[in-house]
């Protein structure tokens, strides 16, 4: 121990602190110049002391609704107007977003449908815009046209058909119960199918007659093709005889599969 005393002894002496100065003859030599330094000093440390202290927070206490897809998923289906359609498409991705486009559809109550229906058609906008595989093949999916060995006709009218009312191609009865009805103008030689639509379906030609309409109306005109890839359909939509619009939808064939790419509002009453 007294060679260890005797070290520590002899290194303090070495070092002669008696020769720096003190703070009070520091502080009394320092200049304009010598202050702003020492502030410019003191506010970096002050500043990382505070970015240091905020980031760390930030990534001990994450935002839960972005904490997965999964998570997010449920929160939407429990809410979808938590995040814009921008963010919904690009935090989940194509079939997540078709996931959530399923379940939309199938829930009826008003609430639920208030909030839903500004976000889905959003969604279908955005994601009609985009000619990647991943949502084009996501949308027609939805739409229930993911087979190319159907005839174009069957799939461009289905693709319409859900687009406006939904997967479950229904609406609602008129006032008296009165049962919703679709008629369809087509040409001569259209194929017919089964579009899924809840109601009477009427298949006619152009000049057909059609017969009497009693409930909620769905009309749809012939299929205008402009080339074999780009496609117009006009639907008229009366849910009763003084409430409806017209509508023209425009289609692209994407990939061997159609999505709809525009809507214009023709007519409202």
């Amino acid at each position: 121990m007294p060679d260890v005393s005797e070290a520590i002894q002899g290194l303090l002496e070495s070092l002669d602190l008696n020769r720096f100065p003190s703070l009070a003859r520091i502080v009394e030599s320092m200049d304009l110049v010598a202050w702003i330094l020492v502030g410019l000093l003191l506010g970096a440390l002050g500043l990382g002391v505070v970015f240091n202290v905020s980031t760390r927070r930030s990534f001990l206490m994450p935002d839960e609704i972005e904490s997965t897809p999964e998570m997010l998923l449920a929160r939407l289906k429990r809410d979808p107007t938590q995040l814009s359609p921008v963010a919904i498409i690009s935090r989940l991705g194509a079939e997540a977003t078709l996931e959530l486009l399923e379940y939309g559809d199938q829930i009826q109550t008003k609430e639920w449908r208030y909030k839903w229906s500004g976000v889905r058609e959003e969604l279908l906008r955005l994601l009609g815009q985009q000619n990647a595989f991943g949502p084009t093949y996501a949308l027609a999916r939805y739409y229930c046209s993911d087979n190319p060995q159907e005839p174009d006709t069957i799939r461009i009218r289905r693709t319409v058909l859900i687009h406006k009312l939904g997967l479950r191609r229904q609406m609602e009865p008129g006032p008296e119960g009165e049962p919703s009805q679709l008629r369809i103008r087509s040409h001569a030689a259209e194929v017919t199918g089964d579009l899924g639509f809840d109601g009477d379906t009427y298949w006619l030609m152009p000049d057909e007659p059609a017969p009497p309409a009693e409930g909620p109306l769905i009309e749809m005109d012939p299929i205008e093709f402009h080339t074999l890839q780009d496609a117009e359909v006009q639907m008229h939509i009366r849910r009763t005889p003084m409430v409806g619009g017209g509508f023209r939808l425009s289609l692209k064939k994407r990939r061997k599969m159609w999505v709809i790419v525009g809507e214009e509002v023709e007519w409202v009453s």
